[in-house]
């Protein structure tokens, strides 16, 4: 296991004074390349071996909303069927309760075909030496994604993916999704109540391009939305996303 603590910056709070989703996600992704970075299987030991990592899947449960202070966030990984490596992520206020939990899967590609590599083929003995005992449940709980087309109105919102927007891998970084997401929440949601629950598929990589963000409520109690991310001009469906809000 591998911790950080972060101290929440003045710009990472929303107009609660909590901490703004994006700002955790931030924290996660930090803590995440440190221990990796430390075990030699970063982002750029990756592409120095032709390969680099890809977000699958994403699920972000935040139990209660702090301001400015520290964050202490643990992080640890196993992998799965040697397909995925699976990461998970708690978040500590400054008396030790958990404040936010993540899941999240991760598939390594080869950078020339495009395509996953079983990870016994290009990671490490370091990756497997530091691995952590990452529950079953916890693993078939985000595979079961529920969010279906209804009847209730479509909300939508045009993006341009800016240049400060794109990671190493040159694509979209997965913590901006988030934001399009919520962008495409009715105000008087998201100003009356903060996401409780961010869920996320994706599907394909976002380069610098124009991107269609849609939203449609798919409960009331909870409530809850789901988000399509299309790219504009292929029509290409990127991502999928549900938040849940409370």
């Amino acid at each position: 296991m591998f911790s950080h603590t972060f101290s929440v910056p003045y710009y990472g709070l929303d107009m609660k004074n909590s901490f703004k989703s994006g700002t955790l996600l931030e924290f996660f992704q930090e803590a995440a390349s440190q221990h990796a970075q430390s075990v030699g299987i970063g982002v750029a030991d990756m592409q120095r071996r032709g390969a680099t990592w890809v977000l699958r899947r994403y699920r972000v449960n935040i139990r209660r909303r702090a301001g400015l202070g520290n964050i202490t966030v643990r992080t640890w990984y196993e992998p799965k069927r040697n397909l995925m490596s699976v990461r998970l992520f708690d978040a500590l206020d400054e008396s030790g309760a958990v404040i936010a939990n993540a899941w999240s899967g991760w598939i390594v590609v080869d950078l020339k075909r495009g395509k996953p590599i079983r990870l016994d083929r290009i990671l490490p003995a370091e990756y497997y030496d530091s691995a952590g005992n990452v529950e079953q449940d916890e693993i078939d709980q985000i595979e079961r994604q529920d969010a279906k087309e209804n009847s209730s109105p479509r909300y939508s919102r045009d993006f341009r993916v800016r240049l400060r927007e794109l990671d190493l891998n040159g694509h979209t970084n997965h913590t901006v999704y988030f934001d399009w997401a919520a962008e495409t929440v009715p105000d008087e949601i998201s100003l009356n109540f903060a996401p409780t629950q961010l869920d996320a598929e994706f599907l394909a990589s976002v380069p610098r391009a124009d991107v269609t963000v849609s939203g449609h409520k798919i409960s009331d109690s909870p409530i809850r939305f789901a988000h399509s991310v299309t790219l504009n001009g292929s029509g290409l469906e990127a991502a999928r996303l549900v938040t849940k809000w409370g």
